[in-house]
């Protein structure tokens, strides 16, 4: 269904969109031999040094070297070095929590960001809680109606439907979507987004005629208000596409698909997230209107692009790899073996032997091998 995280409107404590990465650029000059040879250096290794320059110049809990610190743990996500990002944000929690409080809005902030990396991570338990602990500091601090505690429950719900808890996030995003409507307003996009993942809970209960009403709505409102190839309207139209495959409409979902990553292919890089969910979504859909090579071609090109902005192990990642190696399989290719396996050893790692992904997996395995 997309990312979990709010994409209604872009504020202070969202985690970072893929962006033109921008900070400081260090330049290194070495002398030997008569000779000099300078080095420039920028990305994370200079939002890196620049952090651990401003703990030496201003000490570990000023201000400046807490947002260089917050910048350097950014870029790390941009450049996809999860498990560092989660390492500098949790320094970056602990000395705002003591500087300022636990309930600070920055300390708040800064937890908002962790759980987001936490998730990205594949720590999922642990984000849940992050984020329950803000969402419940901003209830205790600004009250239940307060926008920035709607927004926080906002994410949380979703995290909860990533979950599969669905008893816990249908009543949270109902309150959030009733408060978002009477503090924003009814066709505000951070309503229309807590709407958006209200449907995709009723597509997961099962309720996918009532998600298709509900999110065709969802995207003729946002369209109306933010445009067509708003961040927001895009990841509408991505979990619709969803539910017109789920629901059979695979011919509908074809062209869907196609305006949709063509929109997000002019708004969004090849690595993000609600493009390649897009590209995905034709690869589905094509595959259901038994144009299987195209389907196989589109999903070649893009599994790379996958791995690299979302990583290997990303869930997203592993479902395009495994329906790459379905349809493989089914046209007898000669590249169905290698990935099959590839897929089964992802959902072995990331979901265990158990899991109904790795089951599929595995059966595509068993049909490469003959058994």
């Amino acid at each position: 269904m997309g990312r979990w995280f709010n994409r209604g409107r872009k504020r202070n404590d969202e985690p970072p969109r893929e962006t033109t990465p921008s900070g400081p650029v260090v330049e290194i000059t070495v002398t030997g031999g008569g000779r000099s040879s300078t080095t420039t250096i920028g990305g994370p290794t200079a939002h890196g040094l620049q952090y651990h320059a401003y703990h030496e110049q201003y000490g570990v809990s000023d201000p400046r070297t807490l947002e260089a610190g917050t910048r350097y743990a950014q870029e790390l996500m941009r450049n996809n070095d999860v498990a560092e990002a989660v390492t500098v944000y949790q320094e970056i929690v602990g000395l705002r929590s003591s500087a300022l409080g636990p309930e600070h809005p920055d300390t708040l902030r800064s937890k908002h960001s962790l759980a987001f990396a936490l998730w990205q991570r594949g720590a999922h338990a642990e984000a849940e809680r992050v984020q329950r602990d803000v969402y419940e500091a901003r209830r205790r601090v600004l009250g239940d109606s307060d926008a920035e505690t709607l927004r926080s429950g906002n994410n949380l719900g979703w995290l909860l439907i990533e979950l599969r808890r669905m008893d816990e996030a249908e009543p949270l995003l109902r309150r959030v979507a009733d408060g978002l409507a009477r503090t924003l307003g009814c066709d505000d996009a951070e309503t229309l987004a807590c709407q958006m993942k209200l449907a995709g809970l009723q597509h997961l209960q099962g309720s996918s005629q009532q998600a298709e009403r509900g999110l065709r709505d969802v995207v003729q409102r946002l369209t109306r208000k933010v445009g067509a190839t708003s961040p927001v309207t895009l990841q509408a139209r991505s979990n619709l596409l969803v539910v017109l495959l789920d629901n059979g409409r695979a011919a509908e979902a074809v062209e869907a698909a196609r305006a949709l990553a063509d929109d997000a292919g002019r708004a969004l890089s090849n690595t993000d997230g609600v493009r390649l969910h897009a590209r995905h979504s034709l690869a589905r859909a094509l595959a259901g209107v038994d144009r299987r090579a195209e389907a196989i071609r589109l999903l070649a090109d893009t599994l790379p692009d996958s791995e690299r902005g979302r990583g290997v192990d990303h869930p997203g990642t592993l479902e395009m790899r495994t329906l790459f190696a379905q349809l493989l399989v089914e046209a007898g290719d000669r590249r169905a073996g290698p990935a099959a396996r590839a897929a089964l050893a992802g959902c072995e790692r990331v979901h265990g032997p158990g899991h109904p992904d790795t089951e599929r997996a595995r059966a595509l395995v068993r049909r490469t091998d003959g058994r």
